[in-house]
């Protein structure tokens, strides 16, 4: 998979749990460098390793930022499954920040 080795690639939308910011099937553009030199900040929408099962990548908001770590929600709070469900996310978990749509 080439993406996976480029900094900017194209991600599809799965799932309702960021409705209405985005619908399954939409393409955003991401950012893989985007924290090379900044640190995530509260309201970026990340994608990001899925907590349960890291193969798969799924799209987050960063709603609160401590330390070292992140809680994450979906724009549809009541069908995401969030940091609510699987707990703060490390910096090493996020691929890249969402940057278009």
């Amino acid at each position: 998979m080439a993406w996976k080795l480029s900094p900017i690639f194209k991600y599809t939308v799965r799932g309702n749990s960021m409705e209405p910011t985005f619908f399954e099937g939409d393409s955003v553009i991401v950012n893989r460098l985007a924290y090379l030199f900044k640190k995530p900040k509260k309201n970026d929408v990340i994608i990001l390793k899925y907590p349960k099962n890291k193969k798969r990548e799924i799209m987050k908001r960063i709603q609160r930022v401590t330390h070292k770590s992140y809680f994450l929600v979906g724009d549809n709070v009541i069908q995401s499954t969030d940091s609510r469900h699987f707990g703060l996310v490390q910096k090493e978990s996020i691929i890249g920040k969402v940057t278009e749509n």
